[in-house]
Parts: structure tokens; C-alpha cells; sequence
């Protein structure tokens, strides 16, 4: 230290002193002069104040001792700046030493000291020495925790320092590098002082080594990339260092959530990695496992080596969310400030397909003779079919339709299963499942006719084949069938049958094939121009038919006798070629078969009368045949003139019959069906008119319809003829006594048909002891009744109690007296037993061919509505609507009829109930029909 210092002059001691012994001590003083206890490298702080005076002392020769004090000497000490830079360093010695990868940083730490005397700002540098290899980007910080980290709140970078003598700062530096730095670089800090003269610390180099840099590549793949619904893949992510150097941790890893929204789920515990940890998870929260899957996966290692690769596998399951979908995936790997990624895309979509050809070859390539069909001819109006296959070749369901383009000429097309019955479009077919179906023509020209069927996908798949017809012909082959003798036949008849078939075309039919069936109720006799019997069908083998060639062919077979009898014995042949391979049947001939036979008798009451007279006639019908009902049998009468039918007297096994129909003078009646083995007894009376000869003959026959199969054949009986003979000038003083009983509702003393109700088996006695029970209708009748007064009286006991047993129209006990000349009538009008059945109303309505009667009856709050329909023809579309009063209640029947009326007469009665006004409870009909 070289302190600038003042000084005062001090006498010298005294030659008298000379010889003295001197002890000198000097005395110091400081003013300002730090604590000793402060001072450090600074050294004496600025500013003091060092005072300076020398003290002597002795003894003279005497040994007297002496004292004495020089003058005394200040110095003030002066600011003198000083700085000091740790650790020091040089290029060849470097102070401190880093080695990191190019791209990556570094941080050094420097020691800074204010070696002087004073507080000073002391700029501070950093630069690169010229032997650096590469120049990296340097920042200044202050450490100000003095922890060697840089922290968030250091971030501010500096130039200088400002510091007391003897004060220290930690400063840092950040060196940056880049991809391209290789090599040895250095860095020097250096410390100056602003005030000249003061000192530099400038040897402060430390060595910042960039070793061999790793370079990352990373893959990713699917495996396979094209998958369907339902499949899986395996992912496969490598990263590979293919640089010199090993490199830091390598962070190699998969966004999945993309995937996942797209319908790919991860398979759980797929994942394997080659190395490091795996985690899953997001850049949000990873944890070691797979748990996590469905949002990402990676692999974490803390290095790799040159040349080594890191791996990451595992598996996705499509969903069927992912059909029909492009995945575009992206995988990253990372390592220092290295990030690279590789993209990979996955297919989710199924590969329809569908093949479509002949039979058990649907898969032959398309257009190629084996996928191709042909028939050498056709006929027009009639179908030809081809068998053909359909395929579903692809891997997924899928519904099928079928067409048919036609290429050249012109048909309707239709499409069969293979047993022939419609098929229903569209087809749907799992993968690798099949269908035989036909595809039928029926050509609409003549000439070839080409066909396109084409086989399409709901998916989008296509497949065609072709159908060739060489040649449509117009018309067939004719082709006719007779069998003699003709119609019905007994069981043990022989019969033969005569095949004509002619070839109508110019071309020859070749290979022809005829059959003909043999039904079950034959037995084989023989057959010509070489037919043979093969299974239960005569066969005919024809080499060629020549154009417009004629063939007779024959059999002969016999009706088997056991053969019953309504059995239609049915036969057609088929004609089929190579020309026209589905058979062409010819017409069909039937043989009803009927052994037995239908028989009637015919007997008359009477063998003598005279004029006036009525005869009975009673027919007993039967049906011999132990097997097969006659249908729609009718009775047919011939009376001779002078006989005439007597309205409502026929009968059929006891029950009333309706009255026949008479045309031309003949009587006939429809009796339905005659079961096997029955007899039917049908009675009728006729009366003789003045018209009548000496003989009065009467034929009767009966005929039906044999049914054998769908085939019926008329019948007949044979004719019965009764005679009676005509007793001239003989006259009976007698007529005839009729009448009806009847309920008469509305008590007016007339029947009305649709008002009062005839009374059934009501017991009318006449004097003498003679009865009769009333019909049906009510009707009674006493024949050959004497003329004059007659005594007539109706059973009360015979009568409902709903009735009083006393005419309306008087009578004791029931008893008429009638004076009989002639036909006379006399009828029972009974009065209701109690008084509250009323007839409301009768109303008629007449529209065209349609009479409409509606009558209302009431009986305490219930009323019975009839209607009476009367139309000269059928209606059809008719349309009858009888609306209910207000608030009634429909009991019985119904009150509508929709049909198709039919001629004559149709009732309709229903009843129901009702509270209100009488007057309202008769509504008007509604009534429409179609034209006709």
C-alpha cells in the first residue's frame, strides 16, 4: 500500500545527546480507521485519516533517563479500485468445464469480489475467446439465493454489479447452443473497474464441450392398415438414434383420444414396450401402466444409445364407429430439444363383394365362357328358365337385388327359387353364404334373345352374367290328347289313349322326350311306336321330330275295378327336347268313373178320377252309388194336360219344399245333393182340370252331377210314368177347405206378412172328426170337404198362451160354421193375450229393381224392426243402413247388410230397446248399391 501522506518538520536531538541511547518509538494514530476486526482484502477503507508522531527515550550517561517527542505526521488514505474473478481459467486450463449435446444449454457460476477499498458498480462481460469452435449465446444473471440455479425471479440478465469493499456477487451465465454447434467452445467472464487505474480480472475462461448428437426418427404403423368393424390392429412405434452420440431421456408417445372419438378402443393390456416405462395417460396426468389407455400411451427411457431403437407396440379393436373411415394417427418421440413425429392411417371399412353365375360356378370371371348360359331355342309366351348361383364373396351381411337387362330381343323376366316358387328381393347373405335361384324368361319376340343379369350390393358391390337363347320360336308344338270311349265309364273299362304331336317348326326338335303319367286307377296294357313303361309312366324316346312332322303315339290301359266310383281318372303327357327343355304338357283328358246307378219310383194315390180331383204323387229317389254323392239333383215332371200343380203342397223327406219351377208344362225342382247309398222321398199333389183326357199319364226323372276330382258329368235316372184313368160323367159333390192361422198384431183382420205371425202346428178340427196341423206358413187345408155348412173349430190347446184361444172376429170356443161351395178359406186372426204389441208402423219404399217393407213392432220398451228386401235382380256393392232413435240400445241382429243382394227376397230383423217418444222410434232407412 502506498498511501499519499503530509509531513511536519521536528528538530534533531541535541549534540549534547550525542552519546545518549536512544529507544525511538513512533506513535500512530487513525482517524476514520475501520474496527481492526473489519478489515479484509479492500484493505484500509477510503478516506482514513493515519496520524503519525515518533516518541524517543534514554539515559544519559548518567544513566539519568530522557524522554523526548518528534513532530507530528498526517496521511489520508485514498480510493483504489480492486476486483476478483472466480475460478480463473485460461483456453489451455480451463477454470470450470461442461459437456452437453448441440441445441442444449449450459450453466456456469462465477464468483465476483470487490477487492478494493471502496463500494463500486463493476461492469461485467462475458465473451469467446478466438480458439472457441463455435460461439454460443451467452446471458448474464445474478444469482441472487446464491443456490447456482437459475430461478424464475433471476431472469433478468445483467451488465454489472454493485458492490461494497469486500462484497461478493454469484453471477451466472447461460450458454445456448444450437443443432449446428460441434466441438470445443469457451467462454471467459470478465470483471473491470470504471475508474482508471483500477484493476481488470480478465482470466476467468471456462470450456463448454458439444459431444456427438444423437438424431432421432420415429415410425408408427398399423398392422393391418385395413381393417373392418370388428377387427384388430397392431400399432407399432419405434424410435431409432441414429446419431453419434447417446442421447437423453427419449419420450416416445401416442394420442389416442383422436382414435377413440372415431370408434377404436384400445385392447387392454396389448401394450409392450422394448425398454423404459410405460406409461399412459395425457400431457395432463401420466401413470405407469395401462390404465389410462383410452386417452394415450408412452414409453419413457433415460437414454439411447447410438443406433439403438426404442419400441412401443399394442392393439385397437374397430368399432362400428369406425366403418367407412380414413384414421389418421400421429406418433411423437422427443429426447433434449429434439422432437420428431411420424404419421400413420388406418382403413376401417368392410370389402363387399358378390359373384353371380351358373349353377355352383358363381365366382367364374366375368365375361368368360364359364360365366355364360345358353339354350338353343324358345317359344315365345312360354318361360325358360336358367339355374344360377349368387355369392356374397366379401366379409360382411349385405342385401342383394337382382336384374335383367335385356341385350338383344325382347322378354319378361322373373326370378324363382330354386323350387320355383316367387323369390323375394332383396337377398340378404352373410359372408361366404350362397343361393341357387332360376332367372325366367318369357320371350315377347321372335329371334335371339340376350340377357344380362346383374347382381347388386347394398355396399356398392356388382357382378353380372349373360343368358343366351339362340333362337325364340313363335307358337308350340302341337300337342293333343283323346282318350276313347269318352265320359263316364264303369270300373273294368278299357280304355286308349292317342297322343298327337306334330313339330310346328323349321327347324327339327331333337332328343324328344314323351311321358305320360299312368294315374294311380289304371293298370298298363300296352303301348306302340316303341313306349315303355318306367316308373309309373309310359315313356316315348323320339331321336328327332322333322320340321312339320306328325306323330301318333298310343296306349291302352284298363280301369282298375276297384276303382270307386265319382273318381276322375285324369291324364296328360309333356313333350320336352333339347330345342325346349321345360316340358310342354298337352291338354288333359278325364274319365269319370260311375258304376252304379241313379233309380227312381213314382206311385199315385189314386187310379181313378175325375174332374177336380188332386192326386198325390210320391217319388222315391235314390242314389245306388255306395262311394260318391250326386250333386245338384233335380226332378223333373211331365204331367199330361188336364193335370195342374198345386201351389205349396211338395215335400222333401217330410219338410216342406219350395214349389217347383214350371217351363214348357215340366215341373222341376232343385233337391241338392243325394249322399251315397240315400233314398229321398219327395211328395207333391197336382189337380185334375176340366182340360183332362180319358189317360193321364205323368213321367217323372231325376239328374245330377257325378263329381269325380274337378270334373262332373251329368246323370240321369230312368223316367217313371204313373197313369190314371179320368171317370167320366162321375161328379163328387165335394170342394176344398183352406185357410190360415195367424197372430194378428195390429188387429185389422187381414195377415200381413210382415206385421202378423203365422202360427205352426196349430190343430183346426172339422165335424166329422177330421184334423189338420197347420204348416210352417200357418196354412191348413181339408180336401173332398161335402158342400153346404161346415163346422170348423181351432184347438186352443194347440195355440201359444200368447194368443187367446177365441177368433178375433167372434166364434165360440173357437168354432167357425162356414157354408163350403167350391175352394173356400176361412182363417183364425188371433188377438195378442195382452194388449201392449202394437205395430208402430209399415213402411214401403220403392227404388228401381228394389222393394224395401219395414214394419216396427213394440212390446213395452222393446222393439222388433223387420225388413223385407225385394229385388227383381242381384245388387251388387248393396249397402243397408237402418239407423237406431236416439238413446236406444241395439239388442239383437243388426241394423246394416252389406253384401251383394241377391234376386228375390231377403229379411232382416233385429231388435232393441228404447224409453222415449213411440213416434220417434221409427227412423228411415238408407239404401244404395252399384249399378249394375
Amino acid at each position: 500500500m502506498h498511501p499519499h501522506s503530509s509531513t511536519s518538520n521536528a528538530q534533531p536531538p541535541s549534540a549534547a545527546l550525542s552519546y545518549w541511547r536512544w529507544l525511538l518509538t513512533p506513535l500512530l494514530v487513525l482517524s476514520g480507521l475501520a474496527l481492526p476486526g473489519q478489515a479484509g482484502a479492500a484493505g484500509t477503507p477510503a478516506g482514513t485519516q493515519i496520524t503519525n508522531q515518533a516518541a524517543a527515550s534514554g539515559t544519559l550517561s548518567d544513566n539519568t533517563p530522557v524522554d523526548g517527542l518528534s513532530n507530528i505526521v498526517s496521511t489520508t488514505v485514498s480510493p483504489l479500485c480492486s476486483v476478483s474473478v472466480t475460478p480463473d481459467g485460461s483456453v489451455q486450463a480451463p477454470g470450470q468445464q461442461q459437456e452437453i449435446l448441440p441445441g442444449e444449454s449450459a450453466l456456469f457460476s462465477f464468483r465476483v469480489v470487490n477487492t478494493g477499498n471502496d463500494r463500486f458498480t463493476t461492469p461485467v462481460g462475458v465473451t469467446v475467446p478466438a480458439e472457441s469452435a463455435f460461439a454460443p449465446t451467452l446471458t448474464l444473471y445474478l444469482d441472487a439465493n446464491n443456490n447456482g440455479q437459475l430461478d424464475a425471479n433471476e431472469r433478468t440478465p445483467i451488465s454489472s454489479v454493485t458492490l461494497d469493499a469486500d462484497g461478493v456477487a454469484n453471477v451466472l451465465v447461460l450458454a445456448q447452443t444450437d443443432d449446428t454447434q460441434r466441438g470445443d467452445g469457451f467462454l471467459n467472464l470478465t470483471a473491470a473497474c470504471a475508474e482508471p487505474g483500477g484493476q481488470t480480472d480478465i482470466n476467468n475462461v471456462a470450456l463448454l464441450r458439444l459431444g456427438p448428437p444423437p438424431l432421432l426418427s420415429v415410425t408408427k404403423t398399423f398392422s393391418p392398415a385395413f381393417v373392418k368393424p370388428g377387427d384388430e390392429t397392431t400399432v407399432t412405434l419405434s424410435a431409432t438414434n441414429n446419431g453419434q452420440g447417446t442421447s437423453r431421456e427419449v419420450v416416445l408417445s401416442d394420442d389416442l383420444r383422436a382414435l377413440s372419438a372415431e370408434g377404436l378402443s384400445y385392447v387392454a393390456g396389448s401394450a409392450t414396450v422394448s425398454g423404459g416405462t410405460l406409461e399412459s395417460g395425457s400431457n395432463q396426468s401420466w401413470q405407469a401402466g395401462d390404465a389410462l389407455a383410452a386417452q394415450g400411451l408412452r414409453v419413457r427411457q433415460d437414454t439411447l444409445a447410438p443406433g439403438a431403437t426404442l419400441s412401443l407396440t399394442f392393439k385397437l379393436l374397430a368399432g362400428a364407429a369406425s366403418e367407412n373411415k380414413e384414421l389418421v394417427n400421429t406418433a411423437v418421440a422427443t429426447t433434449g430439444n429434439q422432437k420428431v413425429q411420424a404419421e400413420a392411417t388406418l382403413t376401417s371399412r368392410y370389402s363387399p363383394n358378390v359373384a353371380l353365375g351358373p349353377i355352383g360356378q358363381p365366382t367364374a370371371p366375368e365375361g368368360s365362357p364359364a360365366d355364360a348360359q345358353t339354350r338353343p331355342s324358345a317359344v315365345v309366351g312360354k318361360p325358360i328358365c336358367f339355374d344360377q348361383t349368387l355369392s356374397n364373396t366379401g366379409d360382411v351381411l349385405d342385401s342383394f337385388t337382382l336384374a335383367g337387362q335385356v341385350q338383344s330381343g325382347q322378354a319378361e323376366i322373373s326370378f324363382q327359387n330354386a323350387d320355383g316358387t316367387p323369390l323375394s328381393l332383396p337377398i340378404v347373405l352373410e359372408p361366404g353364404a350362397s343361393l341357387d335361384f332360376k332367372v325366367c324368361f318369357t320371350p315377347t319376340q321372335p329371334g335371339p334373345l340376350n340377357v344380362s343379369i346383374v347382381a347388386t350390393g347394398q355396399r356398392g358391390s356388382q357382378n353380372a352374367t349373360l343368358d343366351t337363347v339362340q333362337n325364340v320360336e313363335t307358337g308350340l308344338p302341337e300337342l293333343i290328347k283323346t282318350v276313347t270311349p269318352e265320359g263316364l265309364v264303369p270300373a273294368g273299362t278299357a280304355l286308349t289313349y292317342t297322343l298327337n304331336v306334330q313339330n310346328p317348326y323349321a327347324t327339327p326338335l331333337n332328343n324328344v322326350v314323351v311321358s305320360d303319367p299312368l294315374n294311380a286307377a289304371l293298370e298298363f296294357v300296352s303301348a306302340d311306336n316303341g313306349g315303355q313303361l318306367a316308373a309309373d309312366a309310359v315313356i316315348w324316346r323320339l331321336p328327332t321330330l322333322a320340321p312339320g312332322e306328325r306323330r301318333a303315339l298310343s296306349f291302352k290301359a284298363t280301369v282298375k275295378v276297384s276303382t270307386p266310383d265319382g273318381t276322375a281318372i285324369a291324364n296328360t303327357f309333356t313333350l320336352s327336347s333339347d330345342e325346349l327343355p321345360q316340358p310342354l304338357p298337352s291338354n288333359t283328358v278325364s274319365s269319370p268313373v260311375w258304376s252304379s246307378k241313379l233309380a227312381i219310383e213314382k206311385t199315385v194315390d189314386k187310379a181313378q178320377v175325375t174332374y177336380g180331383d188332386v192326386l198325390t204323387y210320391t217319388l222315391n229317389i235314390r242314389n245306388l252309388s255306395a262311394q260318391a254323392p250326386l250333386n245338384q239333383a233335380v226332378v223333373t215332371d211331365s204331367p199330361a194336360v188336364g193335370l195342374s200343380y198345386l201351389p205349396g203342397t211338395s215335400t222333401l223327406a217330410g219338410q216342406p219344399l219350395t214349389d217347383p219351377t214350371i217351363s214348357g208344362g215340366k215341373l222341376s225342382w232343385n233337391i241338392g245333393d243325394l249322399p251315397p247309398s240315400s233314398t229321398q222321398l219327395l211328395t207333391y199333389q197336382m189337380r185334375v182340370t176340366p182340360q183332362a183326357t180319358a189317360t193321364l199319364s205323368n213321367s217323372v226323372m231325376v239328374s245330377g252331377q257325378a263329381v269325380a276330382g274337378e270334373f262332373a258329368t251329368a246323370v240321369a235316372s230312368n223316367v217313371a210314368t204313373r197313369k190314371v184313368t179320368l171317370k167320366l160323367l162321375t161328379f163328387a159333390n165335394t170342394s176344398d177347405l183352406l185357410g190360415m192361422v195367424y197372430l194378428d198384431r195390429n188387429r185389422d183382420g187381414r195377415f200381413e206378412p210382415l206385421v202378423d205371425a203365422p202360427l205352426a202346428r196349430a190343430r183346426v178340427l172339422l165335424a166329422g172328426g177330421r184334423e189338420v196341423l197347420t204348416d210352417a206358413q200357418g196354412r191348413y187345408h181339408f180336401k173332398d170337404v161335402s158342400n153346404g155348412m161346415q163346422a170348423l173349430r181351432l184347438d186352443p190347446s194347440s195355440v201359444p198362451k200368447t194368443a187367446l184361444a177365441v177368433p178375433m172376429d167372434g166364434g165360440l170356443n173357437g168354432t167357425r160354421s162356414v157354408n163350403v161351395v167350391g175352394l173356400t178359406a176361412v182363417d183364425f186372426p188371433l188377438s195378442p193375450l195382452v194388449g201392449d204389441i202394437d205395430a208402430l208402423r209399415s213402411v214401403s219404399l220403392q227404388a228401381g229393381p228394389l222393394k224395401l217393407d219395414k214394419t216396427v213392432t213394440v212390446n213395452g220398451q222393446r222393439y222388433t224392426v223387420t225388413l223385407r228386401l225385394s229385388s227383381s235382380q242381384a245388387l251388387p256393392g248393396f249397402e243397408l243402413t237402418d239407423p237406431l232413435p236416439a238413446g236406444a240400445l241395439l239388442k239383437e241382429g243388426r241394423n246394416s247388410l252389406a253384401t251383394t243382394l241377391k234376386a228375390g227376397v231377403t229379411t232382416v230383423t233385429y231388435t232393441f230397446d228404447y224409453s222415449g217418444e213411440r213416434r220417434a222410434a221409427v227412423t228411415e232407412p238408407d239404401v244404395r248399391w252399384t249399378q249394375p
